[in-house]
């Protein structure tokens, strides 16, 4: 992804963040969808193929 790809994402987010609760739970959720994507892909580098394929 583009750094301006990244940045509309972010700007439109932004958006609707309107207090620091707002906040904490943008950067949980951000940080489990990284997480979560990271460990997707070592798995699938370590078992040498996509989780869906045979």
């Amino acid at each position: 992804m583009k750094n301006k790809e990244l940045q509309a994402i972010a700007q439109a987010a932004a958006k609707n963040i309107k207090s620091e609760a707002d906040l904490n739970e943008f950067r949980q959720m951000l940080t489990k969808i990284t997480v979560e994507a990271s460990l997707n892909a070592e798995l699938d580098d370590h078992l040498s193929f996509s989780r869906h394929e045979r």
